[in-house]
């Protein structure tokens, strides 16, 4: 192949990328040809995906129009506070409830038909067996030394989650592969405006894709409403609490001003009057008091019982009827965007080792470097003579 002359000032121009271009089409040719053909056998082969969705819109509940907000406002004027009974969630956070580890295990833990098995069987069981015998075979190799280090200091895994109860549950590892296919599967997008949230499942299965998408809306609403129904047992519980001290109170005051009228039948003294109103406002503060306690617990059992939905489903995932991916024409473009490129910087590259093996100076630089490099008894003076006069 031609040396490329090249201008002493180092800028190339059209014609010379031109020249290039034209020494080096039949590189330029095999690397599109090469990656043309890949990204036809890559589009041929890549299995058809379904996608399933579902529209939801989060529910947030405010402190003023919940039942015994009024009752909460004159307990506060006792100084007793009851912390509300809002759920502590905000629409925001829904996206992340449904991407949580709590949501990914039910889901996982729930039993679908799989077409691939023809039976039903956890997602769990399905990740394991349909895994390849090399993937397991990674997974048992990466995963030794940490086998060994929990082995030798016999410490737990490091997978934990917590239930309802607040308990610390261990995940196995096939539970968290599972997990880590399912946060691959589904994704979430919410409109900023209307707080619209839409639940995405994409399959290759499009049964499966929509059982799944409804597993999540299921498994969102559960975890939603068990964080509401946790916040109102606290409230409840601390509300029954301060109802039995308040009761205590009741009695005892109740229990002082008997004994007082017991003792002083018409008491005619002032130092005695005094003192029965004194044991009288005691009864009275102590039975306000309980029966302000008395209405917000009737009102927080009835907060806790309250079965409304918390996410209204205005859209339920449906079994798609075709797929929505891949697209192979794509595929195809952009394999062939990407030879045309390689091989046009392939050609660069070839062209510049050819001018710089054409000029002399770095010639003679690139013998000095074999010189350094090479053995002594394979240099035969190479290296002396490469040297500049």
């Amino acid at each position: 192949m031609p040396v490329l002359p090249v201008p002493e000032e180092e800028e190339i121009s059209l014609l010379d990328i031109g020249v290039i271009l034209a020494h080096h089409r039949r590189l330029i040719g095999l690397m599109i040809a090469g990656f043309t053909a890949l990204g036809l056998v890559i589009a041929v082969l890549s299995s058809p995906e379904y996608t399933s969705s579902a529209q939801v819109v989060p529910e947030a509940a405010a402190e003023g129009s919940l039942p015994g907000a009024g009752a909460l406002a004159a307990l506060r004027g006792f100084g007793l506070s009851l912390g509300g009974m809002s759920t502590g969630l905000s629409p925001e956070a829904y996206p992340s409830i449904v991407q949580s580890r709590e949501v990914l295990l039910a889901v996982a833990r729930d039993t679908f038909f799989f077409a691939e098995l023809g039976r039903e069987t956890t997602f769990v069981d399905y990740v394991q067996e349909t895994k390849s015998w090399l993937g397991r075979a990674l997974s048992y190799v990466l995963g030794l030394p940490g086998k060994l280090v929990r082995a030798i200091q016999g410490e737990p895994p490091a997978l934990v989650i917590r239930d309802e109860a607040g308990g610390v549950q261990f995940l196995t590892e096939e539970e968290d592969d599972a997990l880590q296919v399912l946060a691959d599967l589904v994704s979430t997008s919410q409109d900023i405006e209307t707080g619209l949230m839409t639940i995405t499942v994409t399959t290759e299965d499009p049964l499966l894709s929509a059982e799944l998408a409804r597993a999540f809306v299921q498994q969102l609403s559960e975890r939603v409403r068990t964080v509401r129904t946790q916040k109102a047992r606290e409230n409840l519980s601390f509300i029954e609490q301060q109802f039995a001290e308040a009761e205590q109170q009741l009695r005892a005051a109740e229990e002082a001003l008997a004994q007082f009228d017991d003792r002083n039948n018409n008491p005619q003294s002032a130092r005695l009057r005094t003192e029965r109103d004194r044991l009288q406002r005691q009864v009275t503060f102590a039975s306000q008091l309980y029966g302000d306690l008395q209405a917000q617990r009737t009102q927080a059992q009835i907060e806790l019982q309250r079965s409304e939905p918390v996410v209204t489903v205005l859209q339920q995932p449906a079994v798609p009827l075709e797929p929505s991916g891949p697209n192979r024409k794509l595929i195809v473009l952009l394999a062939l965007i990407l030879g045309t490129m390689l091989g046009v910087a392939m050609a660069f590259v070839s062209a510049a080792i050819e001018r710089q093996s054409a000029d002399e100076a770095e010639q003679r630089k690139l013998e000095e470097i074999k010189a350094a490099f090479l053995p002594k008894r394979w240099r035969n003076g190479q290296g002396r003579a490469a040297r500049p006069a």
